[in-house]
């Protein structure tokens, strides 16, 4: 398979069901205190960072791109989908700064980020991606945004943190059933190919495994959570009855995100796509202030 032809299957297929898109191509987004006792101990209180990052941080797997910009007491950590680093954040990373830190960054195989060492999951993602922060000071507590893949992603990452998250977005997030589902569609053979050897990513994911280890999650707890989602999908290479089907496999795998959380909410979204951020931005600004609140 040809590396154009690769990149075409994992945008398409990483979206879930394709969708219609109504916007344009991504855009470039204290001090110690001594006690009154006489044992005098010492507290530091981290500062949080208000500079803006822009630069490959080296991590023990290799160098990975980060942006921070903005200044607040929480950080919004942007998690892009399937083979795309922070390229689709543009429209809401300035909004979202005004209120809190915003940092984007891109996997290992994406943008200028270092090729992957080893073959990846969500789990080794968001590892790297938590050594990343700690590397380059940018600490949480942090609001997860999670698009497509990345939203599994983000679940592993509030999952293994979950000290450090305060809330949790996912972006039409591809449920965790979604690799069957797309090996079951004769029209999606290329993406099923990508997604069975992580040899043609150039991400390395090991999808089928990936999502497997994803779905031994059980709860997020009462973490504030909301599960955007586009209201309306349409795929002219499939025949009415199987994207009917293909509809409810995502309905149903999107209650399943949803139910990890006792705070969460499934809002619909019309006239979008599968990069809602990018179709409908201030709709996804408006759930992300709402936790943020």
């Amino acid at each position: 398979m040809k590396p154009a032809t690769i990149r075409t299957a994992l945008l398409a297929i990483g979206m879930g069901v394709m969708t219609a898109s109504c916007g344009s191509s991504p855009a470039e987004p204290a001090a110690a205190a001594p006690s009154s006792t006489t044992a005098t101990t010492t507290t530091t209180v981290a500062e949080r960072p208000s500079q803006p990052l822009d630069e490959l941080v080296r991590i023990d797997s290799g160098r990975m791109h980060l942006r921070c910009v903005g200044a607040g007491e929480s950080t919004v950590l942007l998690i892009a989908g399937w083979a795309e680093g922070r390229e689709s954040w543009g429209a809401i990373e300035a909004p979202l700064a005004e209120h809190a830190r915003v940092c984007s960054y891109s996997r290992f195989g994406t943008g200028t980020s270092d090729v992957p060492s080893s073959t990846q999951t969500f789990t080794t993602q968001a590892t790297d991606l938590h050594a990343l922060l700690e590397e380059a000071g940018e600490p949480g507590p942090y609001l997860l945004v999670g698009h497509s893949f990345g939203g599994a992603e983000a679940v592993t990452f509030a999952s293994r943190y979950s000290g450090e998250v305060r809330g949790l977005v996912l972006l039409d997030a591809s449920p965790t059933t979604w690799p069957a589902a797309v090996c079951s569609v004769a029209a999606y053979e290329g993406g099923c190919a990508v997604m069975n050897d992580p040899a043609l990513d150039p991400e390395r994911l090991d999808v089928v495994p990936a999502f497997e280890e994803v779905a031994t999650i059980r709860s997020l707890e009462d973490l504030p959570m909301t599960v955007v989602t586009a209201a309306h999908r349409i795929d002219p290479a499939l025949a009415p009855a199987e994207l009917a089907r293909l509809d409810t496999l995502w309905a149903e795998g999107l209650e399943l995100w949803a139910g990890l959380s006792t705070a969460s909410s499934i809002v619909m979204v019309a006239d979008t796509g599968h990069h809602i951020q990018i179709d409908q931005p201030q709709a996804v600004i408006d759930e992300v202030l709402g936790l943020l609140s």
